[in-house]
């Protein structure tokens, strides 16, 4: 989930530039984030009543979620959930709802705060951009395997 182009070298972000706040959020602009690397550090399956066969139903829905954390300090955490899509006929990962992270998204000339849901619409723009599918999918094989 690598942004390609100019990217600064997030191991070097210095501590005063970027800090955890008093309410746990890491304030950064949208251009600042989207240069950040983020590896993944975790996937899983879902194992609830709701992802089981209904009575009627023709295939079974799997879902699952995954984690992702910067390289830099202080560290981001990015999370949110997917499910394995197969109308084409082959299984497609696909991100469901809102992710939820420690990153704020704020006004990058004045600082401001720009809001839970703008912060969400950007960090899912963000997903839903990137190559995560493969890292997940590998991850998942290796854990259930």
């Amino acid at each position: 989930m690598q942004h390609t182009g100019d990217e600064i070298d997030a191991r070097n972000v210095s501590a005063d530039f970027v800090k955890v706040s008093l309410d746990g959020y890491v304030r950064m602009s949208w251009s600042m984030f989207m240069e950040l690397p983020l590896v993944h550090f975790l996937s899983g399956l879902d194992d609830d009543p709701e992802n089981r066969i209904a009575e009627g139903d023709t295939e079974a829905s799997i879902s699952g979620y995954s984690e992702w954390l910067s390289i830099s300090t202080p560290k981001l955490s990015i999370g949110w959930d997917w499910r394995l899509d197969f109308a084409t006929g082959t299984p497609q990962y696909r991100r469901e709802g809102w992710p939820r992270s420690n990153v704020m998204i704020v006004d990058a000339d004045n600082g401001r705060d720009l809001g839970d849901e703008v912060t969400a619409a950007s960090l899912a723009s963000r997903i839903d951009l990137a190559d995560w599918e493969y890292d997940v999918s590998n991850y998942i094989a290796l854990r259930y395997a």
